[in-house]
């Protein structure tokens, strides 16, 4: 109430003149913003104030639990239950912490995800969050999030959006298939006589179709959904979009073919990750591959997409990938900029690009440092629910061309490692330009016979370097990789080039920008970025794109509360903007021909400086409960209180 308001502020101001060499005011800020979203008791937060105490609430970003990162991740949304409670995924270090989990969960246990990593989640009310954290006896704390299929794009070429039926005794190769696996000058490569399991996390599959395999309802699927959404049933279309270019049955006269034609020569897991409607949650997808790995799949193939960085599900593809010998394939995401997507972003995944039927990279399909191989995702016909058929553009699309090509090698080498696979997907891929690596393509265009060709020489006794992802993963290819998209030539017509240089603070997800034109409205845009990491972005714009603005959806800018951002704009070589402390937004004005002037920001809510940098974009395994909601992992401190700060009290933002 307004009694209670008025009480805390003049708290705040209290603590703040009495208590400024113990650094609480970060974390008393933060009480006073949950007041509006915890229902913190006005005593309790009288008393913590007044005690001085740093953990009171949530703690500082300093003790490495919770902190203003869980405020945040509230703000933005976290996945909430009808009942009030939020949707948690926990680490317990013992049954101890198992059972302390267990008895915040509103059933009165979890729902356990996997086993040997002691992962679980929970439905939990906010306020027992941070003292879930705070327990010795849990490792680690992260909120839930939202997970979706990443969407059908329009494309050019695109002859059809919507499922049609085709007529029997009329068979389709799609153009994609004969680009991954082409029919000249040697014959194509065929199945060979060891069966791979290939695992599709996607959002069902129409079983019964009649040019997909039939599949056991009791053992060759899983949803962790419950029984209003059947594995092997597909209310969306997606997953069976992806799992008929992977494995819609040749030879029959029907639909289309694939890369593994031949039902009997491997065999499907379906891991219904995503419910019918396209969405689903981290815990989700983290449960469905567990399922995929535990019936024994070698392949996993993910089109799909969502929140941040998460370090339990960077943990449990690492596992997957060193212990398990599982390869996990997912696409690089339809933003047509250079963000990080995840599942794709981590370095135990392989990060599928889109590229067309002229072997051009499609404009929406995803260029950074992680993208490691490309294959068709424009157009591309396969089989959806009904018995129907579509083409459908996406990275999505490109994804399971790359999968399928994994388990056809494999096919023909069972003692190779998921690793030895990797390296020889990438190894012979077919870069569409000078060769090499970049951003935009990886290693280039998947080919199966050069792939097989590069085992059937070397064997399966090889090592292979560290994992590192993108173009730092192949320690065997001749040309050395390229570290940023490929440079514009030059822009046609009246076009001009527009160059940003950007480097995100430590909430680099929270940073967004655009181009806009009076008489196009948007023309350019970008978003999606990981924390404390520099990007180029190169663009041709049309003449009229004057107005350059840079976004931050917390209101604090990029500069300099938490983290050292900037951004420089030019057009044509000549700068026309700079800055980074900014409150809402900042513009630059990208058709004056003055000397560069940045346009005065927009104000809003101040911060209080952070004491704790985030850790640089390779993550390390976390030895304390965090709650990180950017793509940039957080290396844990020791609990410990911080170096003394001097800020100034604002107001609250709005929620």
């Amino acid at each position: 109430d307004r009694e209670s308001t008025y009480l805390s502020q003049y708290l705040l101001r209290r603590s703040f003149k009495s208590n400024k060499e113990h650094n609480v005011y970060p974390a008393l800020k933060l009480l006073h913003y949950g007041m509006k979203f915890l229902s913190l008791s006005t005593s309790a937060l009288a008393a913590a104030l007044l005690a001085g105490v740093t953990h009171a609430g949530f703690p500082d970003e300093g003790d490495g639990k919770v902190s203003r990162r869980l405020a945040r991740m509230l703000e933005k949304g976290a996945i909430r239950n009808s009942d009030g409670t939020v949707s948690v995924l926990v680490r317990y270090k013992d049954e101890e912490g198992h059972a302390v989990a267990d008895s915040l969960d509103r059933d009165g246990h979890g729902h356990v995800i996997s086993e040997r990593s002691r992962v679980e989640v929970i439905n939990a009310n906010v306020e027992d969050i941070e003292n879930l954290a705070k327990n010795p006896h849990i490792e680690m704390v992260e909120l839930d999030q939202e997970v979706h299929a990443l969407p059908n794009m329009r494309a050019n070429d695109v002859d059809a959006d919507k499922g049609r039926r085709r007529l029997q005794d009329v068979e389709e190769t799609p153009y994609g298939i004969n680009m991954v696996n082409p029919n000249s000058p040697t014959p194509r490569l065929q199945q060979g006589e060891n069966s791979i399991k290939i695992c599709v996390v996607d959002t069902g599959y129409d079983n019964g179709h009649e040019d997909l395999p039939t599949l056991v309802v009791e053992n060759d699927g899983y949803s962790p959904y419950g029984d209003d959404e059947l594995w092997n049933e597909d209310g969306h279309g997606h997953g069976s979009h992806c799992a008929g270019t992977i494995g819609a049955i040749g030879g029959n006269n029907v639909g289309v073919t694939s890369v593994n034609p031949i039902s009997e020569k491997f065999s499907f897991f379906i891991g219904k990750g995503l419910r019918n409607s396209g969405s689903g949650t981290t815990a989700g997808v983290m449960e469905a591959v567990q399922k995929c790995v535990d019936a024994g799949a070698k392949v996993v193939s993910m089109s799909l997409g969502g929140g941040g960085f998460s370090q339990l599900v960077y943990d449990q593809y690492e596992e997957h990938y060193n212990i398990d010998g599982v390869l996990i394939i997912a696409a690089a995401g339809n933003g047509g900029n250079s963000g990080y997507s995840y599942p794709a972003s981590y370095k135990y995944v392989m990060s599928v690009a889109a590229v067309d039927s002229n072997r051009n990279r499609a404009s929406f399909s995803q260029f950074n440092d992680q993208v490691e191989i490309a294959a068709p995702g424009v157009a591309v016909k396969s089989t959806l629910p009904g018995d129907q058929y579509a083409s459908w553009s996406g990275t999505s699309m490109a994804c399971p061309h790359v999968a399928g090509v994994a388990a056809l090698v494999w096919s023909h080498f069972p003692d190779c490692s998921n690793k030895q696979i990797r390296e020889a997907l990438i190894a012979t891929a077919e870069h569409p330009g000078a060769g090499g690596c970049d951003n935009e393509y990886g290693y280039g265009i998947v080919n199966a016979k050069a792939a097989h060709d590069y085992l059937l020489n070397r064997g399966c006794d090889f090592s292979v370097g560290e994992t590192l992802g993108g173009c730092n993963q192949c320690v065997e290819c001749t040309s050395a990789p390229t570290s940023s998209p490929t440079a514009f030539p030059g822009c046609p017509g009246n076009e001009k080039y527009f160059k940003l240089e950007l480097k995100t603070d430590n909430w680099g997800s929270e940073t967004s920008w655009k181009v806009t034109s009076p008489t196009s409205g948007e023309v350019t845009a970008g978003g999606g970025y990981q924390s404390s990491t520099t990007y180029t972005e190169k663009r041709c714009i049309q003449s009229d794109a004057c107005t350059f603005e840079i976004s931050d959806s917390y209101g604090d800018g990029i500069c300099c509360s938490y983290g050292q951002g900037s951004y420089t704009v030019w057009v044509n070589g000549v700068e026309k903007g700079s800055g980074g402390e900014f409150g809402s937004s900042d513009t630059a004005n990208l058709c004056t021909s003055d000397p560069p002037t940045t346009a005065p920001p927009t104000p809003g809510p101040s911060a209080a400086p952070s004491a704790v940098p985030v850790a640089p974009p390779t993550p390390a395994p976390v030895a304390a409960p965090v709650v990180p909601p950017t793509p940039a992992p957080v290396t844990p401190p020791t609990p410990a209180p911080v170096a003394p700060l001097t800020p100034a009290p604002v107001a609250p933002p709005t929620p």
